[in-house]
């Protein structure tokens, strides 16, 4: 039998209502929460119940491709209020931006030498719990941020094990009211997880059986939970952290590789691209090396190329971008294309075949 391992967080905890869990596993000390504006109204009404006779601040200011100023206004006012406990309340921005600070904030040195790998940041001194809002990403689960650095356009992950959050802690109840938009792209985004995680070159037993049970069941649930069904939305959330336990050992895909750098020359939110991208991807992959999307298929019971794109119909997703690429954007992309992601890609692509892809 084959081994395995995986860096995960210490405590991950599932079900409605867990979220009111988190007080007893935080140390004492004052707790600085990273969140989206549209979660802060939430934070504060339930702040009572959540961080019982704390001192709590809460950074609103997370937009969906977090810029190192971002990190670096987060980490001065952590340092000030002598946080102990940093909390990542949100989607996959709010979380990857809470996991920045956590990990620099006892650092000397900018974001920007972290980022670029200038500086190699030293075991994390303070707690980092993660609360998803969006069943999509799987950041509770995985040891990297996603960072934008707005000078460069430069996208990438900064990258270490003392990442990983020490509490998971996904309640359904905080996905429950996402508007339809935001269900739709975070599920897409969760589903590419799962295609590429199961076929990804570093896959193997474990991560496949996670990973082709997420895809299974986001094909299932996902239109339902994006109308509102509560039973569906469970069934999404626990998808998208299977998803992330799953790709947080395999590593992801030529979808995940091109959208990033794409996000950030296109300024749009992550999910969407992943979710307009994926069938393309997927059935150029399956040309070339159809024997890792047979034993997918066989997975699902389905055919995976055909399904992606009933259900991107269903969630009213295009087919293809309103845009048309520009040779000197197509050139940027895939220049930043090469990241570990597109290293995991079952099928390896020249800088020719991506450009051609992108022109598709």
């Amino acid at each position: 039998m084959a081994k395995f391992e995986y860096s995960l967080p210490k405590v991950i905890r599932f079900g409605r209502g867990s979220r009111f869990e988190l007080a007893s596993l935080l140390p004492p000390g004052a707790v600085l929460v990273l969140c989206g504006r549209h979660s802060a109204a939430r934070l504060q009404r339930e702040s009572s119940r959540l961080f019982p006779g704390r001192a709590v601040e809460i950074f609103a200011e997370i937009p969906a491709e977090i810029p190192l100023a971002s990190v670096e206004a987060a980490r001065r006012l952590g340092r000030r209020i002598g946080a102990n406990s940093i909390v990542g309340w949100g989607g996959g921005s709010a979380i990857d931006a809470a996991k920045a600070t956590a990990a620099l904030i006892g650092e000397e040195y900018s974001a920007a030498d972290y980022f670029y790998s200038r500086r190699r940041a030293a075991p994390r001194h303070v707690y980092f719990a993660a609360l998803p809002t969006t069943a999509g990403t799987g950041a509770e689960v995985t040891a990297n941020a996603v960072l934008h650095d707005e000078t460069t356009l430069i996208k990438q992950s900064l990258r270490t094990p003392e990442m990983a959050p020490d509490a998971a802690i996904v309640d359904p109840d905080l996905a429950d009211h996402a508007p339809f938009t935001v269900m739709a792209a975070s599920g897409m985004d969760a589903l590419t997880q799962a295609i590429e995680s199961f076929t990804s070159r570093n896959a193997d037993d474990s991560t496949r059986f996670l990973a082709g049970t997420a895809a299974k069941t986001l094909f299932r649930f996902l239109p339902d939970s994006c109308g509102g069904d509560a039973g569906a939305v469970e069934e999404v959330c626990r998808a998208s952290l299977m998803t992330g336990i799953a790709f947080s050992k395999s590593g992801l895909g030529a979808v995940h590789g091109l959208a990033h750098p794409l996000g950030c020359v296109k300024n749009l939110p992550h999910g969407l691209v992943c979710a307009v991208l994926l069938e393309k991807i997927v059935r150029a992959n399956a040309a070339r090396s159809p024997q890792i999307y047979r034993k997918l298929n066989a997975a699902l019971g389905f055919d995976a190329v055909a399904e992606i794109g009933v259900l991107r119909e269903k969630l009213d997703i295009p087919a293809k971008f309103d845009f048309t690429l520009t040779d000197e954007e197509i050139n940027f992309i895939v220049a930043h294309s090469r990241s570990g992601s597109m290293k995991c890609n079952p099928v390896a692509y020249t800088d020719e075949e991506l450009a051609l892809l992108l022109r598709a």
